[in-house]
């Protein structure tokens, strides 16, 4: 059971769900981002520490039972990293047995909550995380702008319109809009900016990323330097390593989407107008509903 908490109120926080059940980590996601937290989620226990440490996450809501890597082994990786220290990690799991519970806890969890999950319980959980930057804390979906001319579909509409669907699928059209969505929130969230207009296209088995934006006041002094050519060059390298540092929750945002991993990520940006594109080739060619 979860600790109880002085003050019944929730400050806002930033909640990775690890579960390999991707019904089950949808719905999940869905309420807790009702409620009011940015919420991101994974269905792989094994890329879960690259996403967790991209996203800043200041909760984890980890299933015990997972393939490649599971919980307890998450859970302990967790704890072995500094940057983790303030972190809550919660365990959910379907098993009652005090098996699991013990273990659980020899892992470094926090609590344990058994599945199905609680309101109150969920409530709890989120009262009693510790937000230590609350610079980080994420803008309601209602104050954020869209931007370009494309409509952009919050990742929590997503989940609704596919959990609703026979298919549990999202088609061409929405799939789009809610990358450019997921983009967006990463850009301004993770990179301190935005771009002027976002755009994603499917093409077969690649997703293509256009973001039309300009370059800072730095990097454009950068680009006038007494070398332009490595001053260009300078640029292209901050801006790729940047991608390349949160590939793991882009990756992990397209899976969640489409159904269907990343193999390898391909990024330019043209050091006159701004323009950058971000090319990600998938395993296969998605499925829309």
């Amino acid at each position: 059971m979860a600790k109880s908490t002085t003050s019944s109120a929730i400050t806002p926080c930033r909640v990775l769900i690890v579960d390999d059940n991707r019904d089950g980590a949808d719905a999940l996601g869905l309420l807790v981002e009702e409620l009011g937290n940015e919420v991101h989620v994974t269905y792989s226990g094994k890329q879960a520490l690259d996403v967790a440490t991209a996203f800043r996450a200041d909760l984890l809501l980890v299933d015990l039972v997972m393939p490649e890597m599971d919980g307890c082994h998450l859970a302990r990786q967790i704890r072995q990293n500094p940057g983790f220290a303030h972190t809550k990690v919660v365990a959910i799991t379907g098993h009652k047995d005090a098996e699991h519970a013990a273990k659980a806890m020899k892992a470094g969890f926090d609590a344990l909550l058994i599945k199905p999950i609680p309101l109150a319980q969920i409530k709890e959980i989120l009262s009693s995380v510790d937000v230590v930057d609350r610079s980080r804390i994420p803008r309601p979906v209602s104050q954020r702008t869209d931007v370009g001319h494309e409509r952009h579909l919050p990742i929590s509409e997503a989940r609704r319109i596919r959990s609703e669907r026979q298919s549990k699928s999202l088609t061409q059209t929405e799939s789009q809009e809610a990358i450019c969505d997921g983009m967006i929130r990463f850009q301004e969230e993770y990179m301190g900016r935005r771009s002027d207009e976002f755009y994603a296209h499917f093409v077969k088995d690649l997703l293509i990323v256009r973001m039309q934006g300009s370059l800072t006041q730095a990097e454009t002094q950068l680009g006038k330097s007494s070398s332009p050519e490595k001053g260009r060059d300078l640029i292209k390298q901050v801006r790729k390593q940047l991608l390349e540092t949160a590939r793991p929750m882009l990756e992990s945002l397209i899976h969640e989407v489409t159904g269907v991993k990343v193999t390898s990520m391909h990024h330019d940006i043209s050091t006159v107008t701004g323009e950058e594109v971000v090319l990600f080739s998938l395993v296969n060619e998605p499925r829309f509903g």
